[in-house]
């Protein structure tokens, strides 16, 4: 994590977020002006306002890829 303290009385959530490539090493996530480089590959520990915004990421690209497939697929 860089650019971003933890405040100890802030809400964490551990998150994991898989690497892409082997070159693939962190994520940048900003959120209300605050913003923080994560490191891929491992489970690590944000703020809960960092952690949504990530699976919330994870989860819109989970319903485009669905979308994707059924209509390349005629389904």
């Amino acid at each position: 994590m860089k650019n971003e303290k933890l405040n100890n009385s802030e809400e964490t959530q551990t998150v994991f977020i898989p690497k892409e490539n082997k070159h693939d090493d962190a994520l940048y996530v900003a959120v209300n002006g605050r913003r923080m480089l994560v490191k891929k590959g491992e489970s690590v520990t944000l703020p809960k306002c960092f952690a949504e915004v990530i699976n919330a990421s994870f989860s819109a690209k989970k319903t485009a890829d669905s979308y994707i497939d059924s209509v390349s697929h005629g389904g």
